[in-house]
């Protein structure tokens, strides 16, 4: 796209590592095993989640991902994330050599973090969006790459009455991060953000703390950026936008919802991941952004410093109630409450 639009790739599986912007030699499948993870601890039971019902999500939750593996959600936010961070082709995708879009962020060592998955023992998005994650992790992981650290943080996980969501996402070997850090995550190495509905602000904190050349070595899986730049038709919310102001300077490109209409759980995984983007910043956008957009750098800079009260962040979780009454382990059929926005 031009003007205020991002660049929109859109790839079919056929498409898929042919367009090469530098090319090098490609690394041959290797036939020694994944790196085992360690034993998880064992589930117990919480005053509102029993022991076998934790249990019982937890093999949803890999159900799902054994799902996802192979689905196109999960294998062109793949593609994305290897050609950005120009990582060795993985199993799933030895089709070719690996495209580099940006060689000088070549670095084996990913971080996955999301936010606002909210609270697995009571709403089946939850449980597809955190399988989402174990599924993504899996097939980042290759004898040649370590597998990934991954955290996560919803506003729930820290209540008394949530333990239970605790247990099964360190049953994952997913660990909890401590405080609400409301985006404001300044990265060191190549991470991955998967933000499936969040809040706008949230998302704005996240580049805003992050704008610069540093932006190379992010990746934001969340809400379409473009969008916001169709939906958004007041002028004066648009300038406020940080969202739309870096459109010119993002590569997105939308996401499936992972499995066909034909499949007897489409809703479920529409609900849970519809409107689903990949967001990369490449660095030779970002050289331009920061040369002849000092506009936008102000308005970083600022929301950066600011201590926003985010109220829309991540307000996503079920209430105890809820807990009570859901079962994740069904298929929802209703849309996200929590799709934006």
């Amino acid at each position: 796209m031009t003007g205020t639009m991002a660049t929109t790739k859109m790839t079919s599986p056929a498409d898929q590592w042919q367009l090469v912007t530098r090319r090098r030699k490609s690394r041959r499948p290797t036939t020694r095993p994944r790196p085992a993870a360690a034993s998880p601890p064992p589930l117990e039971a919480s005053p509102e989640v029993s022991a076998a019902k934790q249990t019982q999500i937890v093999r949803r939750v890999g159900d799902i991902a054994r799902v996802l593996r192979k689905s196109p959600l999960v294998l062109e936010a793949l593609r994305v994330i290897a050609d950005h961070f120009a990582l060795p082709a993985s199993e799933e995708l030895q089709a070719g050599d690996a495209a580099i879009a940006d060689a000088d962020v070549v670095d084996d060592r990913l971080e996955l973090v999301g936010y606002g998955l909210g609270s697995f023992c009571g709403s089946s998005n939850a449980v597809h969006q955190l399988a989402f994650l174990a599924a993504l992790r899996e097939v980042l992981t290759t004898a040649d790459r370590p597998r990934c650290h991954a955290e996560i943080f919803d506003p729930a996980m820290n209540k008394v009455p949530y333990q239970s969501d605790v247990a099964i996402a360190e049953h994952l070997d997913i660990a909890l991060i401590q405080t609400n850090e409301r985006g404001r995550r300044r990265v060191t190495r190549n991470t991955v953000f998967f933000m499936p509905h969040c809040g706008k602000a949230l998302y704005q904190n996240v580049l805003a703390c992050n704008w610069g050349l540093e932006a190379r070595k992010l990746i934001v899986i969340g809400n379409s950026f473009a969008a916001y730049g169709d939906r958004v038709l007041v002028a004066s919310e648009r300038q406020e936008l940080l969202l739309v102001d870096v459109l010119p300077y993002v590569e997105e490109t939308p996401l499936s919802c992972g499995v066909a209409k034909s499949h007897e759980h489409f809703s479920s995984y529409e609900a849970a991941f519809n409107d689903l983007s990949v967001h990369s910043f490449p660095s030779r956008l970002l050289q331009r952004a920061l040369r002849d957009d000092v506009e936008l750098t102000k308005k970083m800079a600022v929301a950066a410093s600011q201590e926003l009260l985010d109220d829309e962040l991540v307000l996503t979780t079920a209430s105890s109630a809820e807990i009570s009454t859901a079962n994740p382990t069904e298929d929802a059929r209703q849309p996200s409450p929590r799709s934006e926005k």
